[in-house]
C-alpha cells in the first residue's frame, strides 16, 4: 500500500497550508532579526531590559512557536478526515498569527495597548480552528461532492493568493515612497512573476501532452517551450526576490533601513508563484465543460 492510497484525495490543500505556515514563521523570524539590528540586542540575549518594542516583537514570534506544534498535530488529524475544511480553517489560523503579531508589535507603545490585547484575543480564539476541525459531529454530515467544486475552489484560492501578493507590495510602496527606502526597480520581480503566472496557465495539460493541440506555432513543442519559459520566469522572479530581501535589506550596512519592503517583495513573488501553481495543478480538465 502506497502513501497515496492512505491519504485523502484533497490532502494536497493541507500541504499548501503547511507551506503558508512556513512563510508565516519565516516572516516572524525575519522581523525579530531586523529588530535585533535596529535596537542593538545581540545574541544570545532573548529579551531586552530597555527596549519594550523589541520584547513585543520577540514575544510574538516565541508565542507562535509555542502553539505551532499543537496546531500541526490537530491540523494533520483533521486534514486526514476533512482536508478541505481543515485547510480553510488552517489558513484562517495562520493568517490570524499575522494579525496577532502586528497587534503585538504596537504593544510597546503606551498609547496603543488595546491593539495588542485585541490581537492576542483574536489569535487565541482562532488558534482553536485546528482543534475544532478535528471534532467530528455526527449530526452535521453533509453530502457535498467537493470533487465537482475542485475547479471553483482552486480558482478562488489562486485569486486570493494573487491578490494578496499585489496588496502587500502596494502597501509597502505606500508606506515607503522614497527611492532610498524602496527602490522602484524592485517592482520588476512582481511584474515578471505576473507574466509567468499568465504564461503557465495559458496552455492546458492536454496541449502539453499533444492531446488537444497539434497545429499552430511549433505545435506540441511550442506549447512545451512556452510552459518551460513560464516556469523559468516564475522561479527566476522568486529567487530574485529572495536575493533582494537578504542582499538589500537583511545583510546591509544601513542601520536605519526597514526590512519590510524586502519582505514585501519576497511575499509578493511567493504568493503569485503559489497562486500560479494552484491555478495550474489545482484544477482538473475533466470538469471543463
Amino acid at each position: 500500500m502506497t502513501v497515496e492510497n492512505l491519504l485523502p484525495a484533497n490532502f494536497g490543500y493541507a500541504i499548501f497550508t503547511y507551506l503558508y505556515s512556513f512563510v508565516m514563521l519565516m516572516y516572524l523570524g525575519l522581523q525579530v532579526g531586523s529588530a535585533r539590528k535596529k535596537y542593538g540586542v545581540k545574541y544570545p540575549t532573548m529579551y531586552s531590559d530597555k527596549e519594550q518594542v523589541f520584547n513585543c516583537i520577540q514575544r510574538a514570534h516565541q508565542n507562535t512557536l509555542e502553539v505551532y506544534p499543537q496546531w500541526l498535530v490537530f491540523q494533520t488529524i483533521a486534514a486526514l478526515e476533512y482536508p478541505i475544511a481543515a485547510s480553510v480553517l488552517g489558513v484562517i489560523w495562520v493568517t490570524s498569527r499575522f494579525s496577532y503579531a502586528w497587534g503585538y508589535y504596537s504593544g510597546g507603545k503606551p498609547a496603543e495597548p488595546l491593539k495588542r490585547s485585541i490581537s492576542e484575543g483574536s489569535g487565541q480564539v482562532r488558534s482553536m480552528s485546528g482543534f475544532l476541525d478535528g471534532i467530528r459531529c455526527g449530526d452535521c454530515e453533509c453530502n457535498v461532492d467537493w470533487g465537482e467544486k475542485r475547479n471553483t475552489i482552486a480558482s478562488i484560492a489562486a485569486g486570493v493568493l494573487f491578490f494578496t501578493g499585489w496588496w502587500i507590495i502596494i502597501d509597502a510602496a505606500i508606506m515607503y515612497p522614497k527611492e532610498e527606502q524602496f527602490h522602484h526597480a524592485y517592482h520588476t520581480c512582481g511584474v515578471i512573476a505576473t507574466i509567468a503566472f499568465l504564461m503557465i496557465n495559458a496552455v492546458s495539460n492536454g496541449q502539453v501532452r499533444g492531446d488537444s493541440y497539434s497545429d499552430g506555432c511549433l505545435g506540441q513543442t511550442g506549447a512545451r517551450v512556452w510552459l518551460f519559459i513560464g516556469f523559468m520566469l516564475a522561479f527566476g522572479s522568486l529567487i530574485a526576490s529572495m536575493w533582494i530581501l537578504f542582499g538589500g535589506f537583511v545583510v546591509t550596512d544601513k542601520k536605519d533601513l526597514s526590512v519590510y519592503p524586502g519582505i514585501a517583495v519576497f511575499f509578493q513573488n511567493a504568493f503569485i508563484f503559489f497562486g500560479g501553481l494552484v491555478f495550474k495543478f489545482g484544477r482538473t480538465e475533466d470538469l471543463w465543460q
